[in-house]
């Protein structure tokens, strides 16, 4: 393959600017562009002018087609190297002009550039990564919450590809099996078929406890959605800003002032939370602010969890229908209304606060985040990715039709197994397409 050039650092002026280079002809290409402060031995098995110790940074100038600049280089042989072949890093001062001159002289050195997410597609393709593991590169990269970034490097360093891995050995074992038995009837069939059921169950078990992690590892990925929602002047404004620990939403003592959806995010206890201040819900005339009522209902309606603020002062229901979903009765104002309960009471999933003073606004949050648990599934693994999804079901539907399929033949059941092996082999790689490879790295930026 092509040797590749990038900068990986992010765009913009900052301290330190990295360039990265990867191939065949990268330490080439190097060594002619790059002047070690204290030269050494000529390397001549490599064909370099001086001699590059692997893994240490070099520090020397850095040669560039119209300046110089004085930073580090890092040799990393094909072996030790993120992508399975020789790369070389180098950190100059990261001054865009500088950053983009030492790209362009290592292009006209002989190395292209690289496609978005070419250095992480060479370590899947040179057997560094699974494409599941890949997967959580980005993920780490993208993670905006600490059960996020937890998440995706448990999924970055392979411990979903681990556990996918084990299901397809024995899917390969039970394949090979039934292979063998086709040919050879007579000596495997009575040994073979008895096997067979219980086999399959532990295997579209272990696939069950993977679909089942799926919903905490959404919320890990992408947090939490809370809907606040009331009467006007209820305190939905005053409690999200509460929890933000800012003044995000307007807060004013006339009714109907917020006439819009307010979005805004926060992380608690490592967890997302994105809350959604919504429009009092009241027959109105107004169609500024009809239209906002309306934004409020699909707000409740999208929302994972519905904050129902009551105004405790106000003794009257107010009749907003909130049926089928996670919904915790906020009663605010307990500071004017002298109300006085526990923080949270559990029997009834109502809270007693009071968003002015702050009191029990923190048990609000703690409550909404440990929603989330980690512990689904042995050894923490938590399915984060719709296409690890998608691949599953696909994967559970061909097991739960070989194990309802007692009186099929060995050649059908052979198809259902083979069909599991593929689906689960598009999550780790093993049988994913060209397509699917090339749109999971479309999504990396082009230096990683």
């Amino acid at each position: 393959m092509s040797t590749i050039a990038a900068v990986s650092s992010p765009i913009g002026a900052g301290g330190i600017g990295i360039v990265r280079i990867s191939g065949e002809n990268a330490l080439k290409i190097a060594d002619a562009i790059f002047n070690f402060a204290h030269k050494t031995q000529a390397d001549e098995q490599k064909g370099t002018r001086q001699l590059w110790q692997p893994l240490h940074m070099h520090f020397g100038t850095f040669c560039a087609t119209d300046f110089k600049d004085a930073g580090y280089a890092v040799y990393f042989p094909a072996k030790q190297a993120y992508t399975g072949e020789d790369t070389v890093e180098f950190y100059l001062h990261g001054g865009v002009r500088i950053v983009q001159g030492a790209l362009d002289t290592l292009l006209k050195n002989g190395a292209v550039m690289a496609k978005n997410g070419e250095f992480t597609k060479r370590a899947f393709l040179n057997g560094r990564l699974s494409l599941a593991d890949a997967e959580g590169v980005i993920d780490m990269i993208n993670a905006e919450s600490a059960a996020g970034l937890r998440a995706a490097y448990r999924l970055m360093e392979g411990d979903v590809a681990k556990r996918i891995n084990l299901i397809l050995d024995r899917l390969e074992e039970l394949i090979a099996t039934i292979e063998a038995t086709l040919d050879y009837p007579d000596e495997m069939e009575d040994e073979v078929l008895p096997s067979l059921d219980g086999n399959i169950k532990d295997i579209l078990g272990k696939v069950e406890d993977l679909i089942a992690s799926a919903k905490n590892g959404k919320i890990a990925k992408y947090g939490l959605t809370v809907a606040l929602a009331g009467n006007p002047n209820a305190g939905k404004s005053s409690l999200m800003n509460a929890l933000l620990k800012e003044n995000r939403a307007i807060v004013t003592p006339i009714a109907g002032t917020t006439r819009d959806t307010v979005e805004d995010s926060f992380e608690y206890d490592g967890v997302k939370i994105t809350l959604v201040d919504t429009a009092g819900i009241r027959e109105s005339k107004d169609l500024v602010e009809s239209e906002g009522v309306e934004r409020a209902k699909k707000a409740i309606d999208t929302a994972d969890v519905v904050l129902h603020v009551i105004d405790s002062t106000d003794g009257a229901p107010d009749g907003i229908e909130l049926s089928g979903k996670l919904v915790f009765d906020v009663y605010n104002k307990c500071d004017l209304s002298g109300v006085k309960k526990p923080l949270f009471d559990t029997s009834n999933k109502a809270f007693f606060i009071s968003a002015k003073t702050g009191d029990g606004v923190d048990a609000v949050a703690k409550e909404i985040a440990s929603l989330f648990k980690e512990n689904k599934v042995e050894g923490g693994e938590l399915i984060t990715s719709q296409r690890h999804v998608s691949a599953l079901y696909e994967a559970k539907r061909a097991l739960e039709s070989a194990f309802v399929s007692k009186d099929a033949t060995l050649d059908v059941l052979l198809i259902d197994l083979s069909n599991a092996y593929n689906a689960l082999g598009e999550i780790t790689g093993k049988t994913a397409t060209e397509d699917v490879v090339d749109s999971i790295f479309s999504r990396f930026c082009v230096g990683k």
